[in-house]
């Protein structure tokens, strides 16, 4: 029976307590919120580029392996595709870390923004 009375709005005064208290839990809630999302991304941010690292260099050495097996070369082309492969690891990894390559376009610096005759 309870739950088919309407319900009825608190006192004035106490109504003004509490969207203080909730304010008040909303500024604090804030600070913990953007405090987690930060670990969070740094957490992202460096699980990323330790996939991007590994990939790189599984891919170059799959890579060689593949070439080897097919020229009969056997640790020549597996050397070589693991270096070019752990050079694109580190390739991704820079350009993740420092945002090359995240937006539709890279991004714009202020040496594209000058003209090339050096004036302004």
């Amino acid at each position: 029976m309870a739950e088919d009375e309407p319900r009825q709005a608190p006192p004035p005064g106490d109504l003004d307590a509490r969207l203080r208290a909730a304010r008040e839990a909303a500024r604090t809630d804030e600070g913990r919120r953007s405090s987690r999302a930060v670990s969070s991304t740094l957490a992202g941010m460096a699980m990323r580029a330790g996939v991007e690292l590994v990939a790189g260099v599984a891919v170059g050495v799959a890579a060689g392996y593949g070439l080897d097996s097919w020229l009969d070369t056997f640790p020549v082309m597996l050397i070589l595709c693991f270096v070019l492969g752990a050079a694109a690891g580190m390739l991704n990894v820079y350009r993740a870390v420092t945002g090359l390559g995240m937006a539709l376009g890279y991004r714009q610096t202020d040496d594209d923004k000058t003209p090339r005759d050096g004036r302004r």
